[in-house]
């Protein structure tokens, strides 16, 4: 299995009624792909606060710092494709 095949597949995956079979083949992928493992756990993070009905707080501090590494990634990517 690829990454992006588990990246179509991870709804299925989740879901608790999902196929035996795709399961296997996820599990076994997951045990070798360091970057898929964390995609899993961000998207099963994200279901979970979803579900809780309320946004975590985060502290203005942290708030300010994400939001100057997505300028500064942002104005470093246009500055590529412009280029």
């Amino acid at each position: 299995m690829q990454c992006n095949e588990l990246i179509e597949q991870l709804s299925e995956y989740l879901d608790p009624d999902a196929r035996a079979q795709l399961c296997r083949e996820i599990e076994q992928h997951l045990t070798h792909c360091h970057d898929c493992r964390l995609y899993v756990d961000s998207v099963k993070k994200t279901i979970v606060i979803a579900q809780s009905g309320s946004a975590p707080s985060i502290p203005l501090t942290v708030s300010d710092q994400l939001q100057a590494a997505l300028t500064r990634a942002y104005t470093a990517r246009a500055s590529v494709s412009t280029d």
